[in-house]
């Protein structure tokens, strides 16, 4: 059985293809850049195409001999656009696969995603539905609530709260009622149903045993923890400003917590139970979920995060810079006395915990800046502190492009007039290797020109402390 997943660079789609790995079904990939997904399933017998939803005629053949279709895109942090732009990436996925002869779609939505007072983005995960549903193949919808798993949005956020605030102020969107789900049963309600008969489409309800709230959910997390927290209910906090407090304490940056709340504003809760009962799975209860997702973290680590397939907009992942007014770069080199492997040692460790070598208060004030604005901060880590995964977030830069040993190319997801982009590239020197930093910025307008200038003298501080130190770190690294 030939399986086409869309969506796969994604929590749940990434989770998805896993266990599909496991099968054997022969499994396609669909993305809109193929070298990010590649990152994630290295050497493993994937038919990998390259090809947007958005764009009709890149999907030319790409549903030939498929017998499921897995539909799994989500624009979770797009722009206000977002919901036209998924109804158009569900239509051409529709029509694609009604005239290939797919044989069945499997779509993941929201539980709870129809009915007054439901949010833009439980809104549009239901009329995608809707058009798969009316595609012309058959199409099971599941519908599902907070979906509990190591690395998941949902929790990842109960987690930070509760770590990092021993006293916190819980708006009213915290006790709507809702019915967790384990990532692992999610996952096997989507792999169980490639096999299920499908005379028309179906929508069925998925969810635990239990019905709880948020903040039931961060005091159990709390209580597995060891962690005495005090909850302070406050009548009124708008969900613009509660998802700029999340963006100062959580992974998450405003744009995508406002969605989250904006969701769990209304009751996600079951009310059809019955049609689960066709699956031979038991989902287990919130509390078990939790406990198994901490034990994970602290065993195995986090395979898969939400932040590594969201990016801070809709455009693709390597840099262009067609359509903006002027580029600028600062260039910067150093030699040093090393061999290309030990030079490239210090970058490979860069971010995060160890910061950025020169100057470290100012990215952090500038992270603070990005995150009151509603942008990313500098809370987002790596998968894989070995080596840099194509795709995968460090601070507020995502990785674009990565060759081991020789060279790293960043993007900017911060709240810019204009788009950044920072690179390392080490090379021999005859005895010696040369490390080369480039930092780039593409203009949009005039707000770009004077963003770039007004910070040029920081920059070139900043660019040129931060390439000694790197010259230095690699040579300590040869001494020590």
């Amino acid at each position: 059985m030939l399986i086409l997943v869309t969506g796969g660079s994604g929590y749940i789609g990434s989770t998805l293809t896993a266990e599909l790995l496991n099968t054997n079904d022969q499994i396609r990939c669909l993305s809109r850049n193929v070298s990010a997904l590649k990152g994630k399933f290295p050497k493993q017998d994937i038919d990998f195409v390259e090809a947007d939803l958005m764009d009709a005629e890149s999907l030319c053949g790409v549903f030939q001999g498929v017998d499921v279709a897995y539909y799994l895109v989500h624009s979770l942090s797009g722009n206000d656009g977002f919901r036209s732009q998924e109804l158009i990436c569900a239509t051409n996925f529709s029509r694609e696969a009604l005239n290939a002869g797919v044989k069945k779609i499997i779509y993941l939505g929201g539980l709870g995603a129809s009915g007054s007072g439901t949010s833009r983005h439980l809104q549009s995960r239901s009329e995608v539905g809707e058009i798969l549903r009316n595609s012309g193949v058959p199409c099971l919808e599941f519908q599902a609530s907070i979906v509990i798993g190591p690395g998941g949005l949902s929790y990842e956020i109960m987690k930070n709260l509760v770590i990092r605030l021993p006293i916190m102020i819980t708006p009213k969107w915290v006790s709507s009622l809702a019915q967790p789900i384990w990532l692992d049963d999610c996952v096997q309600f989507l792999l169980q149903s490639r096999f299920k008969k499908l005379e028309e489409s179906r929508v069925i309800q998925i969810g635990g045993p239990e019905v709880t709230s948020y903040r039931t959910l961060m005091k159990t997390f709390a209580e597995i923890k060891g962690l005495s927290r005090i909850m302070i209910p406050v009548p009124v906090l708008t969900p613009n400003l509660s998802s700029r407090w999340l963006g100062l304490v959580t992974p998450v940056y405003a744009r995508v917590g406002r969605k989250l709340i904006e969701s769990l504003k209304v009751d996600s809760v079951i009310s059809d139970e019955a049609h689960m009962g066709e699956f031979d799975i038991s989902p287990i209860g919130f509390r078990e979920a939790i406990q198994k997702t901490i034990e994970i973290e602290e065993s195995v680590g986090i395979k898969n995060r939400w932040f590594d397939s969201v990016s801070s907009s809709v455009t693709k992942t390597e840099v262009s810079v067609e359509t903006f007014r002027k580029t600028f770069t600062d260039s910067r080199s150093v030699e040093v006395k090393v061999n290309a492997q030990q030079a490239f040692e210090p970058i490979n460790a860069i971010g995060g915990n160890n910061g950025w070598y020169y100057g470290n208060w100012l990215w952090v004030i500038r992270g603070w800046i990005d995150l009151i604005f509603g942008g990313v901060g500098l809370r987002r880590t790596r998968r894989k502190p070995e080596y840099f995964v194509i795709g995968d977030t460090l601070d507020w830069w995502r990785v674009i492009e990565s060759e081991p040993d020789v060279m790293v190319k960043f993007r900017a997801e911060m709240r810019l007039p204009g788009t950044a982009w920072l690179e390392f590239r080490v090379s021999r020197c005859g005895d010696c290797s040369c490390l080369t930093q480039i930092a780039g910025f593409a203009s949009s307008g005039i707000l770009g020109d004077l963003y770039w200038y007004s910070l040029l003298p920081l920059h070139k501080l900043i660019f040129r402390g931060m390439i000694k130190k790197i010259g230095k770190k690699a040579e300590s690294i040869l001494q020590a």
